[in-house]
């Protein structure tokens, strides 16, 4: 396997996934939600009577709990399939790069594209609320803890969704299924099954990170490292998934 070759076609097909996604129609939706969180988060601080525990729950409500997934989840689950349905996959299923590392050529601008989204959307809401009781010390732990955590969150989603967009045929849907039930609503539900949605595990570190709000008294948390573990195993794990599926799936 020539090392180079490889790197070089990686890079070539994130450059160009990075640049189709920032400049598709897709990044409108980012700014129309930044605009959607800063008015909310803009007037919740202006009837907040306690900033640093209700701007932590609105960021973990608004950004952790709901639009994180659902970021990743328009990004993520059609990449692959508008390529394939507008045929301008074709290039990368005959070019001499294997499949398997193209994929990666999918996933790296995914998941930073998604990352950028959801820094500028939390930062948006973050100045938005505390901007009208001045920073301090504690709202800038919280900002940096929440900003970690999306970022986190934007590289697991993104492998989940883009393996999504490889196993079905119509991901959209699926990822809806996903995003808005599972995660929205099972994912919510008391006792065991919480721990089989992304997001409790997510949860568990910020539990460990941010000392305001209801995510810092939430006894329902997993362990920090056990979180952190599975979080990588599973990204890990649908990456290796997604490369196989995507390097067998017909194309054409």
């Amino acid at each position: 396997m020539d090392l180079k070759r490889v790197l070089v076609g990686i890079f070539a097909l994130t450059l160009h996934s990075t640049k189709k996604l920032l400049y598709g129609k897709k990044v409108i939706i980012t700014v129309l939600v930044a605009l959607f969180v800063a008015a909310v988060m803009g007037y919740a601080g202006s009837q907040s009577h306690d900033p640093l525990n209700d701007g932590t729950n609105l960021m973990d409500t608004l950004i952790l709990f709901f639009f994180m997934p659902v970021m990743a989840m328009i990004f993520g689950s059609s990449l692959i399939r508008d390529e394939i349905d507008d045929k301008s996959i074709t290039h990368v299923a005959t070019a001499p790069l294997d499949r398997a590392f193209s994929y990666l050529g999918y996933y790296l601008p995914l998941a930073i594209v998604v990352a950028l989204s959801m820094v500028a959307i939390s930062s948006v809401g973050m100045l938005a609320f505390f901007g009208q009781h001045g920073f301090g010390t504690e709202s800038l732990e919280i900002y940096l803890a929440f900003i970690a955590l999306v970022v986190i969150g934007s590289f697991v989603y993104s492998s989940l969704f883009l393996a999504i967009s490889v196993l079905f045929n119509k991901p959209v849907m699926v990822g809806l299924f996903y995003a808005f039930i599972w995660e929205g609503y099972i994912g919510s539900l008391p006792g065991a099954i919480q721990n089989a949605s992304v997001k409790h595990y997510l949860r568990s570190l910020g539990s460990r990170w941010v000392e305001f709000g209801d995510i810092s008294r939430w006894d329902q948390a997993s362990s920090a490292w056990g979180s952190a573990a599975l979080l990588l195993g599973l990204t890990v794990f649908l990456l290796v998934l997604g490369a196989y599926l995507f390097r067998e799936k017909e194309l054409a």
